[in-house]
């Protein structure tokens, strides 16, 4: 490109020093007394709101401490004296006058230990004695112990509400309560809704608990002091009330602050906020989170300023000076230098122009190659899918015409099986490739004997090589070869080296897998005599998509995934893969280098052993859920012919009401469902049947890991994915106990097919 600026040897004289020294010193000197400026306004903004933290977080805590004071003085009354009654307990409360002196707290009460034996007795009580003719002990269906509220005072409507309540059957309440007993110390709740919240809108809620001992004395141990336990004082208190009241009508107009209960803040534990959302600034000047601890419970308190602090702020003449300035020093310097800054502009515009059109050929020429790799891709995974579906189709074809001449149809019956396994093993692979590439496989790494799984990599890439009239030979080293892996994606590397060797080789080759031990490493090859690969495509093997010697016959077949997979899983591992051939027409060998395991990480005894199959047992109820007819109906017949009872349903409604005639031991159940999906079936299953629920296998297209996990919440034994294997299946069957339960309508069953079945279930 020709230079611009024909007179280039100008641009190496020196310009005007001075104007820039000028500017250089104004604008150090600015931002030097600008910084220390904003220094001293931060420090002095920053002592303002912490100042404002600590006073609140001291008000909080100093209140709570004065409620504490209060139980402790009540669980006196209680220690002292053999039985205090509501009239002598309602007097007291009434002298200390809490709702004057103590603001934000709900009452005061007392809830005394007692066993399940002594309910009636306590009823009573509080009947004849409390004067409240309604009393009863609540949850009834909770009979481990009783701490029922007895006395609560002031007795007014809110309070009445939560007379009678075991606060033992609720586990925040109880867990306080055991802190409480076992450390003989007050003791603060969790975060709980007060049964005194009798309004439609509900303030969260928190108790303070003092445990009472027999006589005043503290017992020295745990168990003493459980042995020796009378009951509880306790205060409820609502959170919104409790911190109105330690504030009073102060609006805190400068800082805003939330209260959570724990050490984490989430939505779900906060108790208070002093400002509703839209108050608060999107990005506060300043903010914080301190933690208190009230009674052995942790409180977080975080702290934001708002935009009237930060309008108050002490930094606000940093910026006019600051712009001050900048626009003397740049006035000095444009004076001066007003014709070489033009002559500048000029310079960076034509570089900038130059880097621009650069980068725009780059960005074309990329553009043009991803889009020419896209369509390879798609006509090469258009001719890949096709290819198995042409033999699919013809097969099923002549099966049904040879099933009209009664002619045997296992040859066609074969090409169908093998050709569905071609296509899975492509869609396997492309799935594979994107769970490692976003990092959605995780390792099961364990000691792994590396004989014992190259042999089972062997055996699974043996009918494909025989198929091919391949020689296969091993060599394996004497003793075993211990590495540190993840067995099915191990062998999964093997498979697919040897799958790929037999798949690039002509017919009547040789194929040698040779296992060693070499520096530390375990060392794996795989060499065959096949086509070998061309030197200028060895850089690239790796990459994905990547086929030496695409054709468009594309004999070989295949997405060009193996080896990429290979690659990632080996070095997932901590190991490496490389390749070597002599090229076109000479062979190739891959090897594959894994750290050995150290000899004290060895197992004494093998880990990797089989367990015996199991024998096969008798008949099985099998219901079979799917909307698709033809995938139902052709399941069904395959358990059906192994000698199992099986029925038929092809929504969710069908398939409850089914199970409540049919009483399946197992259910094979599609997760897509039209109206009530697979989920929500066995959500439902769950919840009615308990422990009689049959084991619900989901058999879906979904795969992923995230589509496994949902199963497993939903209450799915087992995740098959389309197209399952038969023998699974079967398996599945044969390994599920019969169900000990009557059918429905026979002698001892309970359920009643109307009971819950069907839509409104």
């Amino acid at each position: 490109m020709k230079n611009p600026f024909p007179h280039s040897r100008f641009q190496s004289l020196p310009r005007h020093l001075v104007p820039g020294v000028v500017l250089g010193l104004c604008l150090l000197l600015s931002l030097a007394v600008t910084l220390l400026l904003q220094s001293n306004a931060r420090a002095r903004d920053q002592a303002r709101f912490e100042n404002v933290v600590q006073a609140t977080s001291d008000r909080i805590h100093r209140r709570l401490d004065s409620y504490e004071a209060l139980l402790r003085g009540t669980s006196g009354l209680f220690a002292t004296q053999r039985e205090v009654t509501p009239s002598e307990f309602s007097e007291y409360v009434g002298l200390l006058q809490v709702q004057v002196h103590y603001p934000g707290i709900q009452g005061v009460g007392f809830t005394r230990r007692l066993s399940p034996e002594d309910r009636p007795v306590l009823e009573a009580w509080a009947r004849t004695q409390a004067g409240l003719l309604d009393f009863r002990v609540w949850p009834e269906d909770y009979t481990e112990q009783l701490h029922s509220i007895i006395l609560l005072e002031p007795r007014d409507e809110r309070n009445q509400a939560a007379l009678g309540f075991n606060m033992y059957s609720e586990p925040t309440r109880r867990e306080a309560m055991g802190r409480a007993r076992d450390t003989g110390m007050p003791a603060l709740s969790g975060k709980v809704t007060l049964k005194q919240e009798i309004d439609e809108r509900k303030q969260a809620g928190f108790l303070l608990y003092v445990p009472v001992f027999k006589g005043g004395c503290l017992p020295p141990t745990v168990e003493g002091r459980r042995e020796a336990l009378v009951g509880f004082v306790y205060s409820p208190f609502r959170a919104e009330d409790l911190l109105n009241g330690i504030f009073g009508t102060e609006q805190h107009p400068r800082v805003a602050f939330q209260l959570y209960d724990g050490e984490q803040v989430a939505p779900e534990r906060q108790l208070y906020s002093s400002h509703e959302p839209e108050a608060l600034s999107d990005k506060p000047m300043l903010t914080t989170t301190t933690t208190l601890t009230v009674a052995g419970r942790p409180w977080t308190l975080t702290f934001a300023t708002l935009p009237a602090f930060e309008q108050t702020a002490s930094g606000g003449m940093v910026a006019p000076f600051a712009v001050l300035g900048v626009l003397v020093s740049l006035a000095l310097f444009g004076l001066t230098l007003a014709q070489g800054r033009a002559r500048g502009d000029a310079e960076r515009s034509a570089q900038r122009l130059l880097v621009a059109l650069t980068e725009r050929a780059r960005v074309e020429e990329q553009l043009r190659e991803a889009d020419r790799r896209k369509d390879d891709f798609l006509a090469m995974l258009a001719h890949e899918l096709r290819n198995p579906l042409a033999p699919v189709l013809t097969a099923v074809q002549l099966m049904a015409r040879k099933q009209q001449a009664g002619q045997d149809i296992e040859r066609e019956r074969d090409v169908v099986e093998r050709q569905v396994h071609h296509m899975r093993r492509l869609v396997d692979d492309l799935l594979d490739v994107s769970r490692v590439t976003r990092g959605k496989i995780h390792l099961q790494r364990r000691p792994l004997e590396l004989v014992g799984a190259v042999g089972r990599a062997l055996e699974a890439a043996r009918p494909f090589a025989e198929s091919r009239q391949h020689t296969l030979r091993v060599e394996l080293p004497q003793g075993p070869v211990w590495t540190e892996a993840d067995p099915v994606r191990l062998e999964q590397v093997l498979s697919n080296l040897l799958h790929n060797a037999a798949k690039y080789s002509e017919p009547g080759g040789r194929i040698t897998l040779t296992l060693s031990r070499e520096a530390g490493e375990a060392v794996v090859r795989v060499a065959d005599t096949g086509m070998g690969i061309p030197s200028e495509a060895l850089p690239h093997l790796f990459d994905p998509f990547m086929q030496v010697a695409r054709t468009l016959d594309r004999a070989q077949g295949g997405l060009g995934l193996g080896l990429t997979l290979v690659k990632q899983l080996v070095e997932m591992h901590g190991g490496r893969v490389e390749v070597v051939s002599e090229g076109v027409g000479r062979g190739s060998v891959f090897t594959v280098r894994l750290p050995l395991l150290s000899a004290d990480r060895v197992p004494a005894q093998p880990v990797d052993a089989r367990p015996e199959p199991e024998a096969p047992s008798r008949s099985r109820r099998v219901l079979v859920v799917d909307d698709n007819v033809d995938a139902a109906e052709l399941l069904a017949e395959v358990l059906e012919l192994d000698g199992h009872e099986v029925s038929i349903a092809h929504d969710g409604v069908t398939a409850l009401e089914r199970v409540g005639t049919f009483a399946p031991d197992v259910v094979f159940l599609d997760i897509g469902l039209p109206g009530m999906d697979g989920y929500e079936v066995a959500r439902r299953l769950r919840e009615r049947l308990g422990a009689l629920t049959p084991k619900v296998v989901a058999v879906t297209g979904y795969g992923q890991a995230g589509d496994r996990q949902r199963s497993r919440e939903a209450g799915f034994d087992a995740h098959l994915v389309k197209p399952a294997e038969l023998d699974t299946v079967r398996a599945l069957v044969t390994a599920t106990d019969p169900a000990p339960r009557p059918r429905p309508g026979q002698p001892g069953d309970s359920r009643g097919s109307d009971t819950w079945f069907g839509e409104n279930s």
